[in-house]
């Protein structure tokens, strides 16, 4: 069975999402990784300007996963030479 999926649309909604990724597994701002509680607060209200590769080392703190859907006409073999190793 594959794990639930959610689409976000913005920055509030993927706050949203760490928050509740969060407070699941029973930690405190301030258990999250080495990120301090401002960061991870700043991140969970949506701040735009949070700095992303801060926002996906927490995401992967958090054990949530990012999945790009591709438009129509990106084979994805195109896409697959990025992400090989």
């Amino acid at each position: 069975m594959s794990p639930p999926t959610v689409l976000i649309q913005s920055t509030e909604e993927l706050g949203q999402l760490m928050r509740l990724a969060r407070r699941h597994q029973h930690l405190r701002q301030d258990e999250v990784g080495r990120f301090s509680h401002s960061f991870i607060g700043e991140a969970e209200t949506g701040k735009p300007t949070a700095q992303i590769g801060k926002v996906f080392a927490a995401l992967r703190e958090l054990g949530l996963k990012v999945h790009i859907e591709l438009p129509p006409g990106i084979p994805q073999s195109a896409v697959q030479s990025l992400t090989d190793p």
